[in-house]
């Protein structure tokens, strides 16, 4: 099995996991994220993956983090460095993140710390060109560019154009869309404040 298969059945498996934990039907599943039943059991069963904008769809469903179907780090020559690193330091070593996905290396999410159920820090890596996708969740979050410049547009219409340094907030529960306006990398962190003790509401 490949890796890629191999990737796509752990995703799959973590989402049959959290849906059956909430209760949730595929046929519920499908008319809360407005995805078909039988894509949803394609995504489970680990023969398609989906996109970003409809992964977004399910982890808002699910009322989780994007952060939650992080994989495991594997680093070519240091394959448990992730796993050996002491738990208790402070410091997080760039081969330590997490990868959250990784569509045709334009668009790259990372997991730098998840551990805590108050607060979440990611990495978002755009590659240059028209690299755009949409996202819904149930946190706020302030993000920072720290190379590049982008632009995130809210469901109201209003559009903010970040370039390096520029912080935004993005309230909970707020569409928006994200859009590279780099010609080469875009990299921003993401830090995610969680509420605590959400209630999922079926």
């Amino acid at each position: 099995m490949n890796s890629h298969r191999q990737v796509s059945d752990q995703l799959g498996e973590t989402l049959r996991d959290l849906r059956q934990q909430h209760g949730l039907t595929l046929r519920e599943m499908a008319e809360k994220t407005g995805l078909s039943t039988g894509f949803l059991s394609k995504i489970e069963r680990g023969f398609s993956q989906p996109s970003i904008n409809n992964l977004h769809k399910i982890c808002y469903v699910l009322h989780i983090a994007i952060d939650d179907l992080a994989a495991p780090s594997q680093n070519e020559g240091q394959p448990e460095q992730a796993e050996l690193a002491d738990s208790a330091s402070p410091l997080i070593k760039k081969e330590q993140r997490s990868l959250i996905y990784n569509v045709n290396n334009m668009v790259k999410l990372e997991s730098i710390f998840s551990a805590s159920s108050s607060y979440k820090l990611d990495v978002l890596t755009l590659t240059g060109g028209k690299v755009e996708y949409a996202s819904k969740h149930r946190y706020e979050e302030i993000g920072i560019v720290s190379q590049g410049k982008m632009e995130i547009q809210f469901e109201t219409g209003r559009i903010y154009r970040l370039d390096e340094g520029d912080v935004l907030q993005i309230p909970a529960d707020t569409e928006h869309t994200v859009r590279n306006l780099s010609e080469g990398l875009c990299i921003s962190f993401w830090f995610k404040l969680m509420a605590e003790n959400e209630d999922f509401e079926l």
